[in-house]
């Protein structure tokens, strides 16, 4: 690599940095500071059932407010806010027992709480937490996941403690069925009915949702109701010391998918931060939470104005280590739903669909023309290399069961489809530095002039054949392509939880083989083997390709600095770019006798009339 391509690469490296800085989310992206203040958990940083320690939530109440945005509001207030009928009746409620209705798929095992009729505990069966534990996206009684409240007479009514009766208490798929059906029904009396009525399919982690609102719209105040998810998604990922995954928390944010726009809601790594979005209006497409490697997603199937409000709120896991960034981000979605004035009030029914699953491109897609923008494929430029990316690495591995293998056959095709811009980046490269010597010269020679000094160098340049950025276009040219690479392995989740050799267990992860008992500055206290490989190769590259004495330091700096960043990445990752470099040293080493024979051709030419006019003239005094 010549100078600029370096410089190039330490400005990609240092926008990546920066970017996970607190001070390039506070200064920059100016996220609002904390707004409250609560007490610290007790110390404890152990998980146990998919959870550390954290401070958590109350359940939450709801109140409306005069812009119609949803606010917490405490016990006393709710209890006196409820005189109505309709509140009695829903009060009479809270303090009964809830059961769950268990509804199994190939997939997943669900529970349905009949209180509320709403998703308390959700696993998926074909993904693991540790070797002898599940994911669990829900756990624990999650509250107001798919719960139904609204407004009446300026009080906030939610059912999420009402007793929803359902037709059946346990669901599992039999020989030759694909669907199945449960339905709640919640009755108010006088005729008043909330009915949700939930389909389920036997292989797919879409859900079907019905609501159905009878003789009960017009109790709503301004023929609003609300649907809510509450409780956000589980973090599934942990480090090496087995501690909640720092990039699972700061993948976690909730979207919103309208008018072709794609909008997001985040949080500080920082706890009792609190934020939230309101500003949504129109036809929505869908909305979503997410971690970084599953998703609960829904996805309105009606005309109905709906306006989407997402709120975000953070909590500490643990107290000690001084893991400042290490906090629960519980992210909570409502839908507003509007019904038209012209639709039968006797009568309201609306359709949502829901996926709680992983976060699988090729899965989701399927479900929503849009919903496939969901996965972080990058800009613009970037995001059709990326994807073709991860089409050819699934593709690679139906024919390949290892997806470390899958890694190797990868790197090498992608060096053989780029092989021929690195041959003219190879050959430019040794002809500058043939020309070495020259550009001395003209310095030494023009010192005092830098205009002459520019002027004789470009013209040298053109004498000789060369063109000064062509040892560098070739570079930038791959660098989608490799930017690409770069976004598809730290994020799919095809590589998680897949080993390849020896120590690397799972390929979405570090490969960490100990961890010190103190932090070094800007590497951590993890020694992962892959990252520190990966600068070794690419020290060697480095020192093969430059023999400018100038630019010695470049030849430590680059592999050091890399080596640091790279240390934290999935070694999926490390070990592409460690096979890359591997591959491109034996580039060098097969193109160098090639180059060096074209090298001479063109040094030849110019001395080889000169040894002719010698030569003739020593013939002519001869005669």
């Amino acid at each position: 690599m010549d100078r600029k391509t370096i410089i190039a690469f330490i400005l990609i490296g240092f926008i990546l940095v920066l970017t996970q800085t607190t001070f390039y989310r506070e200064k920059i992206l100016k996220l609002p500071p904390p707004t409250e203040t609560t007490q610290l958990v007790p110390d404890d940083s152990k998980i146990e059932n998919q959870s550390e320690a954290v401070h958590e939530p109350e359940k939450p109440k709801i109140t409306a407010a005069e812009t119609g945005a949803v606010k917490t509001e405490s016990e006393e207030d709710l209890s006196a806010a409820q005189k109505t009928p309709l509140a009695a009746r829903l009060a009479e409620d809270e303090k009964k027992e809830a059961e769950a209705v268990v509804v199994e798929t190939e997939n997943y095992i669900a529970h349905i709480g009949t209180k509320g009729a709403q998703v308390t505990n959700w696993t998926l069966k074909k993904y693991n937490y540790t070797k002898n534990e599940l994911v669990q996206l829900i756990q624990d009684g999650g509250y107001g996941n798919l719960g139904v409240f609204f407004i009446h007479n300026e009080d906030t009514l939610h059912t999420f403690d009402a007793i929803f009766e359902p037709d059946r208490k346990y669901v599992k798929f039999e020989r030759g069925r694909n669907t199945e059906k449960v339905k709640f029904t919640l009755d108010l009396g006088n005729g008043k009915q909330l009915v949700k009525t939930f389909q389920f399919y036997k292989d797919e982690y879409i859900i079907d949702l019905n609501i159905e609102i009878i003789q009960l719209a017009t109790s709503f105040d301004n023929r609003e109701y609300f649907l809510t998810w509450k409780s956000g998604l589980n973090y599934t990922e942990v480090d090496y010391s087995n501690h909640i995954s720092k990039e699972d928390v700061d993948y976690s944010k909730a979207y919103v998918y309208q008018g072709g726009s794609k909008e997001e809601l985040k949080l500080p790594n920082k706890p009792f931060e609190k934020n939230s979005r309101s500003d949504f209006s129109g036809l929505v497409d869908w909305t979503a939470i997410r971690t970084k490697y599953f998703a609960m997603i829904i996805l309105p199937e009606t005309d109905y104005e709906i306006q989407p409000i997402l709120e975000g709120e953070t909590y500490p896991i643990y107290r000690q280590d001084n893991l400042k960034d290490r906090v629960k981000k519980v992210f909570s979605v409502t839908l507003k739903n509007k019904i038209p004035l012209s639709t039968n009030i006797n009568s309201v029914s609306q359709n949502f669909r829901v996926y709680i699953g992983p976060m699988d491109y090729f899965i989701i897609k399927d479900y929503h023309p849009t919903l496939g923008k969901i996965m972080d494929f990058g800009i613009s430029l970037i995001r059709p290399f990326a994807k073709l990316v991860l089409n050819v690495f699934i593709f690679l591995h139906q024919f390949i069961p290892n997806y470390g293998v899958v890694l190797v056959i990868f790197s090498i095709l992608v060096k053989v489809l780029v092989w021929p811009l690195t041959r003219k980046s190879y050959a430019s490269m040794q002809r500058m530095q043939t020309l070495q010597p020259k550009l001395a010269e003209l310095k030494e020679k023009y010192a005092k002039d830098p205009q002459r000094l520019n002027k004789e160098t470009m013209k040298m340049y053109k004498q000789e054949g060369v063109n000064p950025v062509s040892g560098c276009l070739p570079q930038l040219l791959q660098m989608p392509l490799l930017f690409a690479i770069f976004i598809v392995f730290r994020n799919t989740i095809e590589l998680r939880d897949e080993g390849f050799i020896f120590w690397i267990k799972d390929l979405s992860a570090p490969d960490t083989i100990f961890q010190l008992p103190f932090s070094i500055p800007f590497y951590g206290d993890l020694v992962n083997v892959l990252p520190l490989v990966m600068g070794a190769t690419m020290f060697l590259q480095q020192k093969m390709t430059m023999k400018d004495p100038k630019q010695k330091a470049l030849v430590y700096f680059m592999p050091i600095f890399l080596t640091l960043l790279f240390n934290s990445f999935p070694s999926g990752l490390n070990l592409y770019y460690t096979l890359f470099n591997l591959f491109s040293i034996l580039q060098q080493k097969y193109s160098s006798p090639m180059k060096t024979e074209e090298e001479n051709n063109l040094t030849k030419k110019a001395p080889k009339p000169v040894k002719k006019i010698i030569g003739s003239n020593k013939e002519s005094k001869k005669k």
